[in-house]
């Protein structure tokens, strides 16, 4: 068995294995190893001086004769008051207190010994803290007995499997009690009982056949002792054994160590050891990439820029011509984007988090090419995130993937519709060129009615009014030539303006598209998967100190 100085450490390792595979690995051994960090904590709360040993075997073994030639009680004598192998029996030697162990091991107190001078009496003070039990038989027709000797095996610090030269071979216990616990090695002692019938030739023969079922069934070092309850042969060998377990008070913290190193095992065999695999930033951008195309990004921008450009126009244009413009519709209006104002931008992101659903834009379906190229960069990051992990663990990167995957088209729709793409973010220049252009008809149109006002004179055969000229030239005319040629001029230079400044609002608008794309492949294909690899990171590693 691993070294167990550090038992805690392995503990609470184990502990948040399991809770990392909470989920994702066997129920069955996730609810084993938090039964044994319960069971740990609760033997460890108890008195580290006493040691429990239990003698377990099968009717006709001889555990309780064996038990009564180490104690020195007479078991016969108070036979009627506990039938023989049907309930454990107790006997504690020295001064501390036991009760609080033997009511963990569910052991009846009319059944507890405080026993002080068995074992010879000169070997008695080094027994003190030995609780030794005798179980019922493994093998009984009744399944009380039965049931009560699987629960004392699961909790015992030291186990004595007392077997009998005829059934030592029994495949019940092999397969029920001795297989399933190869790794306690250490923890457990192997007594051939009733050797004082065999002869010398035949107890060696029996003695290797043990020694060579138990390797068989994953013993490494098995301890084997030949026992006579009869004769008293091994007895020495037996007490000086249990001597050595209960001076160094490690027996408990043993046991437990290798409760924790076999759940370990399990865990390990389902985790793996394998590298966590990373997501690499190329298949993410390629991801986005494909997420903007399928979600017409694309479109979108194209729409911002003519948008803004169509509003530059009708707020800079010539007032005379400008009106045209009217009747054309606006393109982000016509894909359900022109968000009127900040606070509908902001009502919309607060409907977004608050999982309230939010107008849905009228932007094209993605077609077969774009759906294909955004599931491929979904698989990629799917098969790479799972890549060289265990069965339970890449089949939960891929689950973890495949719920959100789910609702992934919505949320493109979504996460286009709550950006704010500027639609009511008009520029201040746009009110100064409004305001000169207004300024310009003003004056072309002073000039026109000034002009007209002069023609209507000279239609009525008046005296023409003096009409002021620069260098022979009518104000009136200056007015309206020079009002209506620096209009259109004006209105020229808004255009090469509102071109420079369409493309850099079409440029920020899809950087803020990107931005809430990157958010969406996070949130459904990146975080998912990395959440999954941590987890398993954290398991795996934890695994490794449990076994320790």
């Amino acid at each position: 068995m691993r070294g167990s100085s550090d038992v805690l450490t392995k503990i609470d390792a184990l502990a948040e294995a399991a809770d990392a595979g909470q989920g994702r690995l066997d129920q069955v051994v996730l609810t084993e190893a938090g039964q044994i960090v319960d069971r740990a904590g609760q033997r460890l709360r108890m008195s580290g001086d006493l040691t429990v040993v239990a003698l377990a075997g099968a009717t006709g073994s001889g555990k309780s004769s064996l038990f009564n030639a180490l104690t020195g009680l007479d078991l016969a004598a108070i036979g009627t008051r506990r039938p023989t192998s049907s309930m454990p029996l107790a006997c504690v030697w020295g001064e501390e207190p036991a009760g609080e162990v033997l009511n963990w091991l569910g052991i009846p107190r009319r059944h507890q010994v405080q026993h002080r001078s068995s074992l010879e009496d000169a070997h008695s003070e080094d027994l003190d803290g030995l609780v030794l039990l005798d179980l019922p038989d493994h093998d009984s027709t009744e399944v009380e007995h039965r049931l009560i000797v699987d629960r004392l095996v699961e909790l015992v610090d030291l186990l004595v499997w007392v077997v009998d030269p005829q059934k030592y071979a029994d495949a019940a216990l092999h397969n029920r009690y001795i297989k399933p616990f190869a790794s306690h090695s250490s923890v457990m002692v192997f007594a051939l009982n009733h050797v004082d019938k065999l002869t010398e030739e035949q107890r060696k023969s029996c003695l290797n056949d043990l020694d060579r079922l138990l390797k068989a069934d994953g013993l490494k070092t098995p301890t084997v002792v030949a026992t006579s309850a009869v004769s008293g042969d091994g007895l020495d060998d037996l007490r000086d054994l249990l001597i050595k377990r209960v001076s160094n008070k490690r027996a408990a913290r043993e046991r437990l160590a290798a409760d924790v190193d076999r759940v370990a095992d399990r865990l390990a065999s389902q985790c793996g050891t394998a590298k966590t695999p990373e997501i690499a930033k190329a298949d993410v951008t390629e991801l986005v990439d494909a997420l903007s195309d399928a979600s017409g990004v694309p479109v979108v921008v194209d729409a911002v820029r003519r948008s803004y450009l169509q509003r530059a126009r009708a707020a800079t244009g010539w007032p005379v011509t400008k009106w045209l413009g009217r009747f054309k519709p606006d393109p982000l209006r016509r894909l359900h984007l022109d968000q009127g104002s900040r606070q509908q931008s902001k009502a919309l992101r607060k409907s977004a988090s608050n999982e309230v659903s939010i107008a849905r834009s009228s932007l094209p379906a993605a077609t077969p090419v774009q759906r294909a190229r955004m599931d491929t960069a979904v698989r990629t990051i799917t098969n790479k995130a799972a890549e060289g992990l265990s069965r339970p663990w890449a089949d939960s990167v891929r689950s973890a993937i495949r719920r959100r995957e789910e609702t992934l088209g919505d949320e493109l729709d979504q996460a286009v519709a709550r950006t704010d793409l500027g639609a009511s973010n008009n520029p201040g220049w746009w009110t100064a060129a409004r305001a000169l252009q207004w300024l310009l008809f003003l004056v072309a149109l002073g000039g026109a009615l000034w002009l007209g006002a002069m023609a209507v004179f000279g239609y009525l055969q008046l005296e023409d009014p003096p009409l002021p000229r620069w260098n022979g030239i009518p104000y009136a005319t200056i007015m309206l030539i020079g009002g209506v040629l620096l209009g259109v001029a004006v209105s020229f230079g808004c255009r090469l303006l509102a071109s420079s400044g369409a493309s850099r609002r079409a440029r920020l608008v899809a950087k803020a598209l990107r931005t809430e794309l990157e958010k969406v492949a996070d949130s459904h294909v990146v975080a998912p998967a990395r959440e999954e690899l941590d987890a398993y990171t954290r398991c795996r590693d934890q695994v490794a100190i449990a076994r320790r």
